[in-house]
């Protein structure tokens, strides 16, 4: 299992690496919101790297577009893993995530 890390390339950008699991989000989330917060309005996350994920996955881009959302800040993901795919299909997620898909 990979360690997840989110690092800041500026205020309107972050890498995301490794393992999305139950037991790695819930720091993620935080910071993520933290930037997210801190952005000026506009913040993508690249997630090239991620290399496995699991639903809590899912549940961290969500809590992450809910903080967007409430700070007025546009969300854009690039590089969502194919291996996601699926967890948004069978949870009905496809067309909430669509838009914010680079």
């Amino acid at each position: 299992m990979a360690l997840a890390k989110l690092q800041s390339e500026s205020n309107q950008r972050a890498y995301l690496n490794g393992d999305l699991n139950s037991s790695t989000v819930t720091a993620l989330a935080l910071h993520g919101t933290e930037l997210i917060r801190n952005s000026g309005g506009k913040w993508s996350v690249d997630m090239s790297s991620v290399e496995q994920a699991s639903s809590a996955g899912v549940a961290l881009l969500l809590e992450w577009m809910r903080a967007a959302d409430v700070s007025g800040v546009t969300l854009s993901i690039e590089h969502l893993p194919d291996h996601m795919r699926p967890i948004l299909t069978v949870s009905d997620l496809d067309e909430v995530f669509e838009p914010l898909l680079a």
